[in-house]
């Protein structure tokens, strides 16, 4: 081992190149495979020296480790921690240390218990209430490192041949009172909203930004670490400066979703002091330390270098700012700024008034995808009235504000608005006129007290109270409001500029050019990214809340015609899936009373059965995918959107039986009778998952266009990225048919063999050295990289749902160990800006936690199933707003007891490995042991246990030569009047058809309306199979599936058209069995 005191890493993803995480520098080690060494620590500037010491009642020791990742990938360097030598020689490991998560705090035992993430700063820190009184005589180094084949996570034996050195840094000791914890009576206040802010676009740890807001909140703030972008606002640690410590360029309103998406509509303001003050980010920039630093849902905080300090508190559009300033002569002033040219503030008059006039559009091209964003309004209110005013100097343009000499406080009120002044004007009177800092900071606090109290945990950790409610934030912050008041509190008037109409004119310096209409209206949310887990979170913890965000995005169809997938705020040609056909069925199947609810199923019948006319919105590749039943290879990440399709399919199946159900207890049976056939017809598209697994090499993969797979056996290598996968490789989606366990375990062999793939996945590395399609190494692999659980990147969404499928494969003990190592070790961090493994995407992996410490799992969409885990905690008590109270209660709990042996409901046994949402109420009481003893039946699936799923087909091979069985809905045949007999080819033997289907043309009004389906069985003697009339398209290229009345095996079909809205014209027809 060879330690020196030097610069801190260099060339890392989140850290500040040449620095330690605290201190300006850092200690530098250096280890071999097989290597157990020790060495009193060098000192660095800035660490405490503890040569002399005494332990005290309630000190903890802190360190923080950036362990290098060897091209081996052996972690060696993982194996390192810092040891105390007391008086008499003794250890403090020789005392069973443990990290705040209960990991082995020895050098070993860090390792061993792979908590430590490579290539960033990692905090330790250690409780020494086992040696109180014991004075500190030396902090050694210790390295205690495997040999290779111990150490090595990789299924290549030769890959630690010739490995070079292990490198690693620390910056530490730190001896320090154990700080004091919240009140537990107080949720709000273990929130720490930095939490996932050390990430940048290379590495995530959440990815997120310390936002303050209401919950679902039309505006949000954060502070800014960098004024001038619109994605990484504010870095925990990167953007440090050359002392090593953040600077403040701003306090930014935001309405970011994603760094990906980015910032859109971005406002900042900033105290500056001085005589003419050089009002550009970095001269304007202020350093702060995060130890004088609150950054809560409800209260932003801050003291800045110069005896600045300042605090926020927000409203639903808006915040109140304190700003308190340093006694000085030589000028006090306040920054208000767009963050470039794309911007006005008009601030002459605030002389008079104090009051601020401002608009801020985002840029159309070349920026953060902010599709349908429109002007924002900004109106402000400052206290005292500034003296004077002027243009900002340097790289702003801003204006700046100038007090009178002596000012020492200086308040902000702050509202925004997509519609205009004149509603700028009404929402400051309706959320911050005449109300103090105070007022509304409590305000906030309430309405967060509220979302995050439906959860208590008597016997969590600190650091598990901390992720619990940092979670709960996380869940209730997206998706927000983009509708406001025009009424009064008493008597509301939502409206809302529309980001899915087109605009109308020009906007002006007091009104947008948004078409304004009523009604309310929710944006910022990926569906792709937040159906497995946010929306499920959402029908459980808040059913009613549920209901009104849902139908905030029904809006988006009711106003647009399509619900965004990727909604910033308006329609964005982002991920695959339409994927809230799945969230808002799952809503209506758990017993969400959706307001629209047939606007919600409309919506997804729309997706599923239509080509859409652009690319920003509905499924792509879907002119040919709904007959051919996949998307070909021609389309990227083709098996994603194929796979998408068939579980978005299933969730619409079971929305439309339920609206049958109501149309039916309502009367309308021709309603109910459509509705039911849908269902019927999606249902059967869902298990068209088949047409994409390959038997000869067990995965799925794309197919090209001619039906052919797109590679051979020899080219297939399932850990290449990208291509037919979204964000991920084949492994990640070889099981990705959560809603048929059973039929993907038919497709694997059965039950046993699908255990065996789930086992060969888990124990296959991920190395991050094959991009695949992306050309280069992306975050999501390094991130899937760091898990270390084989393929299982529960660092990203594709993965999520992989660990439940051992329940289908009569397993169910092996998800509860996969889930309590997930638990322990991945969601660490959260002190430092860490907290997540990866992107933390509008609550998603905030709900798989939040799920999986409940010890349940929404696996199959669109039943009201939930797979059951091991709980995390010995006692929860669970309150949704809403909806019916319950409690889980754990037996024998701890770290060998990981698999559920029993269970109880109300006193009653429980077999089964998954429970109904309704009887999620009253007390669940589970049992764990250390190994399996049986308990757990197998949940019921869509295909029946020992059968193979059978996709539709259609009877008729495709014709290229005719417009009406080329599989293509871009191309039609017209015909010269309103009625038509179209003969269809003979078949070779007799064959009976379930569904008929009828795809209408590009243009409207040559739509079929009365027709009947005939079969011979000579092509003489005609016998009706199906009779309609008074039928409909809602949609151009729509294609409708008619479930056959009369089915029977014939070899002729003819459909006779007796009916049209004019000359009959149809892009598609099939009979499919």
């Amino acid at each position: 081992m060879i330690v020196t005191a030097e610069q801190g890493p260099v060339g890392t993803p989140t850290s500040r190149d040449g620095a330690g995480f605290l201190a300006p520098s850092a200690v530098r080690f250096t280890g071999a495979l097989g290597e157990q060494a020790e060495t009193p620590l060098p000192p660095i500037p800035g660490a405490d020296s503890l040569t002399g010491r005494t332990v005290a009642p309630g000190d903890v020791l802190r360190w923080f480790v950036h362990p290098a990742l060897d091209a081996a990938q052996t972690w060696g360097a993982t194996f390192a921690a810092l040891d105390l030598v007391l008086e008499d020689g003794e250890r403090l490991s020789a005392h069973a240390p443990s990290d705040q998560y209960g990991t082995d705090a020895t050098a070993r035992g860090m390792g061993e218990g792979r908590i430590l993430f490579p290539d960033q700063w990692n905090d330790v820190q250690v409780d020494l209430d086992s040696i109180v009184g014991r004075t500190i005589t030396d902090v050694l180094l210790v390295l205690d490192i495997p040999e290779a084949d111990q150490a090595a996570e990789t299924s290549d034996a030769s890959a630690t041949d010739g490995a070079e050195e292990l490198v690693g840094w620390i910056d530490g000791p730190y001896l320090a009172p154990r700080p004091a914890d919240p009140p537990l009576e107080d949720p709000v206040a273990w929130v720490d909203t930095r939490r996932g802010t050390y990430a940048s676009a290379d590495y995530s740890r959440g990815n997120t930004l310390p936002l303050a807001g209401l919950p679902n909140g039309f505006a949000l703030f954060t502070p800014a670490t960098d004024a001038r972008t619109s994605r990484w606002l504010y870095e925990y640690h990167r953007a440090n400066d050359a002392d090593n410590r953040p600077r403040l360029q701003a306090m930014a309103l935001s309405h970011q979703p994603s760094p990906w998406m980015g910032d859109r509509n971005q406002f900042m303001l900033m105290p500056l002091l001085g005589e003419a003050p050089n009002a550009g980010p970095a001269a304007r920039a202020r350093a702060f330390d995060h130890a004088q630093e609150t950054a809560r849902p409800d209260l932003y905080e801050v003291a800045l270098d110069g005896g600045i300090a300042l605090r926020l508190a927000p409203t639903d559009h808006g915040a109140i700012c304190e700003i308190d300033l340093p006694e000085q002569s030589s000028g006090s002033h306040l920054l208000l700024e767009g963050v470039d040219e794309h911007a006005r503030v008009d601030a002459a008059g605030a002389v008079f008034d104090g009051r601020v006039q401002a608009w801020v559009d985002s840029p159309e091209e070349g920026g953060p995808r902010a599709d349908g964003a429109t002007r924002m309004f900004v109106l402000a209110e400052v206290d005292p009235a500034p003296v004077a005013v002027e243009q900002a100097r340097g790289g702003s343009n801003g204006s700046v504000l100038t007090f009178a000499p002596g000012t020492q406080q200086v308040t902000v009120r702050l509202v925004s608005s997509y519609i205009g002044h004149a509603q700028t004007r009404r929402t400051f009177d309706l959320e911050l006129a005449g109300r103090s800092f105070e007022e509304i900071r409590s305000a906030a606090h309430a309405a967060w007290h509220e979302r995050l109290q439906v959860i208590e945990v008597p016997e969590a950790s600190p650091a598990q109270r901390r992720t619990l409610y940092g979670n709960l934030y996380r869940l209730n912050l997206y998706p927000n409001s983009h509708w406001e008041n025009a009424g009064t509190h008493e008597r509301p008037e939502p409206v809302h500029a529309s980001p899915v109409l087109p605009t109308k004119g020009e906007a002006t310096d007091s009104r947008t050019d948004a078409q304004v209409l009523p009604g309310t209206m929710y944006v910022n949310h990926g569906f792709w990214d937040t159906y497995r887990t946010a929306w499920p979170a959402y029908a459980l913890l808040y059913p009613q809340i549920a209901a009104e965000l849902a139908d905030g995005f029904i809006q988006q169809y009711r106003e647009g015609g399509w619900i965004a997938r990727w909604s910033s705020p308006g329609y964005a040609d982002c991920m695959t899936g339409t994927s809230s056909d799945i969230a808002f069925a799952d809503l209506q199947v758990k017993g969400v009373a959706l307001p629209d609810a047939r606007a919600a199923y409309e919506s997804g019948l729309r997706n599923a059965t239509v080509a859409p006319p652009f690319p920003e919105v509905g499924r792509k590749g879907n002119e040919r995918a709904v007959f051919t039943g996949y998307v070909d290879a021609d389309t990227s990440e083709s098996v994603s959107w194929t796979l998408e399709a068939h579980l978005n399919d299933f969730g619409l199946a079971a929305q439309g039986e339920l609206l049958a159900d109501r149309a039916a207890e309502d009367g309308d049976e021709r309603t109910a009778a459509q509705l039911r056939e849908e269902a019927t017809y999606l249902r059967a598209r869902s298990l068209n998952y088949p047409l994409l697994f390959d038997p000869a090499i067990e995965f799925f993969q794309g197919r090209r266009a001619d039906g052919g797979f797109a590679q051979s056996p020899e080219e297939y290598d399932p850990r290449l990225w990208g291509g037919d996968y979204t964000e991920t490789d084949g492994w990640n989606f070889a099981f990705h048919v959560p809603h048929d366990g059973a039929g993907l375990a038919a497709l694997y062999g059965g039950p046993d063999m699908l255990r065996g793939r789930l086992e060969e996945f888990f124990a296959t590395p991920e190395r991050a050295d094959r991009p695949g399609s992306y050309g280069g190494v992306i975050h999501e692999m390094v991130e899937a990289r760091a898990v270390r659980m084989g393929q299982f990147g529960v660092s990203n969404q594709p993965s999520h749902h992989i660990p439940f499928l051992f329940h289908h494969a009569g397993a169910p003990e092996e998800a509860s160990r996969v889930v309590r190592e997930v638990q322990r070790r991945l969601f660490v961090g959260e002190q430092i800006g860490q907290g997540y493994p990866g992107d933390e995407d509008n609550g998603e992996m905030s709900a798989w936690w939040l799920f999986t410490a409940l010890g349940l799992y929404p696996l199959q969409l669109g039943t009201p199933r939930y797979h059951l885990v091991a709980p995390l905690f010995p006692q929860v008590s669970v309150r949704p707003l809403g909806g019916a109270a319950f409690s889980v209660s754990t037996e024998a709990q701890g770290e060998e007891a990981e698999c559920i042996t029993g269970m109880t409901v109300d006193g009653r046994e429980h077999r089964d490995s998954w429970i109904e949402h309704s009887q999620l109420r009253g007390d669940l009481h589970v049992r764990l042991g250390a190994e399996p003893d049986g308990w757990g039946t197998t949940p019921p699936s869509l295909t029946p246990a020992g059968q193979r799923p059978e996709p539709l087909r259609d009877l008729f091979a495709a014709d290229a030569s005719d417009p009406l069985r080329d599989d293509y809905s871009s191309t039609e045949r017209e015909f010269d009047a309103a009625s038509a007999v179209i003969d269809l080819p003979e078949l070779g033997e007799p064959q009976q058809a379930r569904f008929l289907t009828l795809t209408s043309s590009a243009r409207p009004g040559g739509d079929p309306i009365a027709w009947r389906l005939e079969g011979s069985d000579d092509g003489t003697q005609w016998e009706v199979l199906d009779e309609r009339s008074e039928q409909m398209f809602p949609w151009r290229r729509q294609t409708r599936p008619f479930e056959i009345a009369s089915p029977r095996p014939c070899t002729h079909h003819r459909l006779v058209v007796s009916t049209s809205q004019g000359p009959l014209r149809l892009a598609e027809l099939e009979l499919l069995a």
